[in-house]
């Protein structure tokens, strides 16, 4: 308000205005007693103001006091008058608050003019009386009690006086303290000889006030009779299901002498789980719920307990009991149960119609038999209601289920059965059973292929992995099952039990292996198809018609192999070696398509050939080149022949186009002999020689493989140097004007004299029969017939020849010749 004041002068002196408010009688000084009512008057005073002016509303205002309290209140009485007074909260306690206040005190006109006074309140002390604090007016005294002390009283004087107490009516059984104000008793009071109720007025006075307070006594008689019940009627018929805390009845005990003591009588109840009583007032009330259709009170709805009433003077406890019997009604209450016989069934779709589906119980747990009736309302289905019907207590079924009807496909197959039962006596009391029905699908359709049979073409080219074509079948029941598929029979070749794989799971035909046209044209398969029921799987057949085309793919196969044959070194051009001659069948090729020819790694200098080339099924190895081993154009001795034998002739009028030649293969060993050629070898002691050789398999990036081919380089340099050599020696002794060779007088000795008297000399004599190395034709009978180009032998080509016992092919045989001869020859090599 300060602030308020400070802001208002501000204003005020600011406008230039002057003081046009009077405040007639302020400042003043005034005397209040405390404990002043609210409502006192502390100061009237009377306002000045100018003519045609009037007090602001909301003033007089009061101003911040000294000390700030809200004991004051200041208002106008009329326009001209205003009072002061006092607001009783909080009470003015010249003990408890301030004795002096300041208030200043406000006026405020229209024309903003203002006036401050001050207005001084001094408090003064009243001497009040003393104050009883507590509120106890009524005694009780239990006779024969000893002299003690009964009362102890609280007094509050505000002054702090010392008080001084009193009792009237003065009575010689009572005595006070006149300073503390305690009351005693002085002796023991009997019930029957002394007054049973005293009357007194205790009274306080501090010196100059006084209070008083009423006091009643009352004498408690110590009663040894029992208590009595009041009560007539002790049989109780109540319902069931009461709440709990619903009074049943109200059970009085009184003591016989004096009805006064009834207050001081306890009620106990024996034990029990329904029932119970209030301690003071003895009233019975229902404690737990009461089921009468559960056990116990199924089996014995009466309830029997012992209440007690028990009242404790001095001395031992006085006690009573009586039994209270209480019937315990049925009432309609509960609602039927109902339970299925199989709440979850599962019902194949092929079930007819009118089969049960399932049976529905029901039981109300009511004792009467009236309140046990009950009646089914029907059978509720979400979208299936007619599907399924209700009679009596029975769900049969009433249509078709049939898991493949597009009908039934939106419920998945499942349906959710409600059926009610309602209570005859109330409808609001319904049980509910669900039945859970599932759909179990049939396994009623076999699966059906499409198209019925299939017919695929493959050629024989065809290899492993091809795929042929696919079978495929469906199956009208639902939900779909994995079909799976699978060879019966058919597709066995070549001794393989089935050249053909099926996938089982898409029906796809592949080939495991290269069929054979030669072996089996037309292939027939029975394949299964079986669908995914684990119980009762269907299945069907399907054949399946596999032509197969012919194609080159064997190879020719000829022999014999591996044959061993000697050829002499001067074999006449064009005769068979050792009359050997290569016969060849090809399973898929005429005899008319097969070529002939010699790999020409493994035919040096291309010294053989076949006869015929081509044409045939039959040609002989010939020697088409001859031996150059004098010249040094030949060194090799031996020759290991591979023969290629292809099916690609296309002379003989057959189709090759229609797959790639095929190519067979012989080995054929030829070893070339010198029939002029005898070795001696002369040794000082018997002994023979052996020459082992050796093939050695290596890997050209070993260290040693060029170490050897450098070496090998070398020592082939110094044999073409030795053989220039021998070769100028050899010319150099020819006449070159004549054709026959010069006979070269004192040629040079294999073997020398070594002066031994004795020695054993090995010699190797090859012998070679008569070699037929070329053909004719006689001019005149126009056979054919083979010759020996060296010595003229022949014989007819187709004749019957009859050999002496002597072999084709002779071993080479050694013989050991002992002489005493000081020197061995062995005749000279002829050209």
């Amino acid at each position: 308000m300060d602030i308020f004041l400070s802001l208002f002068l501000c204003v005020w002196l600011a406008s230039g205005s002057v003081l046009a408010v009077t405040l007639q009688g302020l400042p003043a000084t005034v005397s209040l007693q405390e404990n002043s009512p609210a409502g006192t008057e502390v100061f009237c005073f009377k306002i000045g103001l100018s003519t045609g002016t009037s007090v602001v509303s909301r003033f007089p205002l009061l101003l911040n006091s000294n000390p700030l309290t809200n004991d004051f209140m200041v208002y106008m009485v009329n326009s001209t008058h205003a009072k002061v007074t006092v607001t009783g909260s909080p009470d003015l306690d010249f003990e408890s608050s301030s004795n002096h206040f300041i208030l200043r005190l406000l006026v405020v006109d229209n024309s903003a003019g203002f006036e401050l006074q001050t207005l001084t309140v001094i408090l003064t002390d009243v001497d009040e009386p003393p104050v009883f604090l507590d509120e106890t007016s009524l005694l009780y005294i239990v006779e024969k009690s000893p002299p003690s002390l009964i009362y102890q009283p609280a007094v509050f004087d505000p002054e702090n006086r010392p008080l001084t107490f009193a009792l009237s009516p003065l009575n010689a059984a009572f005595s006070i303290d006149h300073s503390k104000g305690f009351l005693f008793t002085v002796k023991q009071l009997d019930y029957l000889t002394d007054p049973r109720r005293y009357y007194f007025n205790m009274s306080v006075n501090d010196g100059n006030n006084t209070s008083t307070k009423p006091l009643f006594i009352n004498l408690i008689n110590l009663n040894d009779d029992k208590p009595y019940f009041l009560n007539t009627i002790t049989s109780f018929t109540i319902p069931e299901e009461l709440s709990p805390g619903h009074m049943m009845a109200n059970i009085t005990a009184v003591v016989p002498s004096d009805s006064l003591y009834s207050s001081f009588i306890f009620y106990t109840i024996s034990d029990n789980n329904y029932l119970a009583i209030h301690k003071y007032t003895g009233l019975v009330t229902i404690a737990n719920r009461m089921d009468r259709d559960s056990v116990p009170l199924r089996d014995s709805p009466t309830i029997t307990v012992t209440v007690t009433a028990s009242f404790s003077p001095p001395g031992p406890p006085l006690i009573n009991t009586i039994n209270i019997t209480v019937t315990v009604q049925d009432i309609n209450d509960n609602p039927p149960i109902c339970f299925a016989d199989n709440q979850r069934r599962e019902v194949p779709e092929t079930e007819v119609k009118g089969a049960l589906i399932a049976t529905i119980m029901c039981t109300d747990n009511d004792v009467l038999p009236l309140f046990k009736e009950f009646i089914f309302t029907g059978l509720s289905c979400l979208g299936c209601s007619q599907l399924f019907a209700l009679k009596t207590n029975q769900i049969i079924l009433n249509g078709s289920l049939d898991y493949e009807d597009p009908g039934n496909l939106y419920t998945g197959n499942g349906y959710s059965l409600l059926i009610t039962a309602v209570d005859k006596n109330d409808n609001n009391l319904k049980g509910d059973a669900f039945v859970y029905v599932t759909v179990t699908p049939v396994n009623e359709f076999a699966p059906m292929f499409h198209p019925v049979s299939y017919f695929y073409t493959i050629s024989e080219l065809l290899g492993s992995g091809v795929v042929i074509g696919s079978v495929n079948a469906t199956d009208m029941d639902l939900p779909p099952t994995l079909l799976r598929y699978s060879i019966v029979s058919g597709g066995g070749a070549g001794g393989l039990r089935n050249i053909f794989h099926l996938d089982p799971i898409q029906g796809r035909i592949t080939l495991l292996t290269h069929p054979d046209y030669e072996d089996t044209q037309t292939h027939v398969l029975i394949i299964r198809v079986v669908d995914g029921d684990p119980i009762r799987p269907r299945s069907a057949t399907t054949t399946v018609v596999i032509n197969v085309t012919e194609a080159n793919d064997e190879p020719p196969v000829c022999g014999p192999n591996n044959t061993n044959l000697v050829v002499p070194v001067d074999l006449r051009l064009g005769t068979a070696v050792q009359g050997f001659t290569l016969s060849c069948t090809d399973r898929d090729s005429p005899p008319t398509s097969f070529i002939y020819s010699i790999s020409g790694a493994s035919n040096v200098n291309n010294h053989f050939g076949f006869s015929p080339s081509a044409g045939s099924n039959m040609s002989r190895l010939i020697l088409v080149a001859p031996f150059g081993f004098s010249s040094g154009l030949d060194t090799q001795w031996s020759y290991r022949l591979t023969a290629l034998i292809s099916d690609a002739n296309l002379r003989s009028g057959y189709d090759s186009a229609r797959a790639p030649p095929q190519t067979g293969t012989v080995i054929i060993n030829v070893r070339v002999v010198d029939p002029q050629i005898t070795t001696v070898i002369t040794t000082t002691t018997p002994r023979v020689t052996y020459i082992n050789v050796e093939t050695n398999t290596f890997n050209t990036g070993d260290w040693y493989v060029w170490f050897v081919l450098a070496l090998g380089s070398f020592l082939l340099l110094l044999m073409l140097a030795y053989l220039l050599y021998k070769s100028c020696m050899y010319f150099s002794t020819k006449d070159c004007h004549c054709c026959e060779p010069t006979r070269i007088d004192g040629k040079e000795e294999l073997i020398t004299d070594r002066g031994s008297p004795m020695q054993e000399v090995l010699m190797e004599v090859t012998k070679v029969n008569t070699v037929f190395d070329r053909e004719e034709v006689d001019p005149v009978t126009k056979r054919v017939y083979e010759y020996n180009s060296k010595s003229g032998a022949r014989r007819w080509k187709d004749a019957i020849i009859v050999c002496d016992s002597a072999p084709i092919q002779p071993e080479s045989s050694t013989l050991v010749i002992s002489d005493n001869t000081a020197n061995a020859q062995s005749s000279p090599r002829s050209g």
